[in-house]
């Protein structure tokens, strides 16, 4: 079959999700994509990409060899899957679906995702970045909800920003993240903690007053995997990472201060991604 080398040239591809095709109950395939400017979220079914040895998340390959032609309109989602009467993959479907986004924009400042410069990929939907209004051009932290069920996690996460601000416990938060201009709120920027490394057994003490700030608002952290305690030159501690925080009781609160010292002597590297940005 002979493919277009213009075909689908306006397509960049931002995620994918692929569930493996030799799964005992494999699932449809995710991905997003942008598509002159407008975001566009893309199932394909099971197989109908090809067998094992493809590369299903490799953008060029998936996008000029794999995928059909995408339909022109506004839709924003759409199906891919072998076409029942003539066998060949084609979008079955495509439609616009008013999209939900997070609902606590408790600040002032709201960023379209496509002006920042994507820098270093910390997660797929973590990265630092720049931007051009903010923080003198130096990197900033940019998360997002790349998929539905993380909205979830972004929700908790911005309203737990929202609870410290002004109490030297987290990173400053910068704004809300939009999908594209005027578009649905997917995430949030927040100030990059420079020079800084992971808490260590020896750094315990300085992690206990941290912590020990976030237990003063009745919150518990949730997650306090060293990464989750970013410790400055003079022992100055920021604890990041708030997607499991959540208001408890005083026993709750008590239990994690007590966990606390094992997490800091945990050796694996579980939960730290090490990002380096110039």
């Amino acid at each position: 079959m002979n493919i277009s080398k213009s075909k689908n040239a306006n397509v960049q591809l931002l995620a994918s999700l692929v569930e493996p095709q030799d799964a005992i109950d494999p699932n449809d395939s995710l991905y997003r994509f942008l598509v002159d400017g407008k975001f566009k979220y893309v199932t394909t079914a099971p197989g109908a990409l090809g067998g094992e040895e493809v590369n299903w998340t490799f953008g060029p390959i998936l996008l000029s060899e794999l995928l059909p032609p995408f339909p022109p309109g506004n839709w924003n989602k759409g199906h891919v899957a072998k076409d029942p009467g003539t066998g060949e993959v084609a979008f079955i479907k495509v439609e616009t679906e008013l999209l939900a986004g997070v609902k606590n924009l408790w600040h002032p400042v709201k960023l379209n995702e496509l002006d920042f410069a994507q820098e270093n990929r910390v997660r797929q939907r973590v990265r630092t970045s720049t931007h051009p209004e903010l923080n003198d051009g130096k990197p900033v932290l940019i998360k997002i909800a790349v998929w539905p069920w993380e909205l979830a996690y972004m929700e908790v996460e911005t309203t737990a920003y929202g609870s410290i601000r002004g109490k030297g416990i987290g990173p400053k938060f910068l704004g809300h993240v939009t999908e594209g201009k005027d578009g649905r709120v997917v995430g949030f920027v927040a100030e990059w903690v420079q020079d800084a490394k992971a808490a260590v057994p020896g750094d315990f003490e300085s992690c206990r007053k941290a912590l020990g700030r976030l237990h003063e608002l009745g919150i518990k952290l949730g997650d306090i995997n060293k990464h989750n305690f970013l410790v400055r030159e003079g022992h100055d501690v920021v604890l990041v990472d708030f997607e499991f925080a959540k208001k408890c009781s005083p026993r709750e609160l008590e239990d994690e201060m007590n966990a606390l010292k094992g997490s800091l002597e945990d050796p694996s590297f579980q939960g730290g991604v090490e990002v380096v940005c110039e």
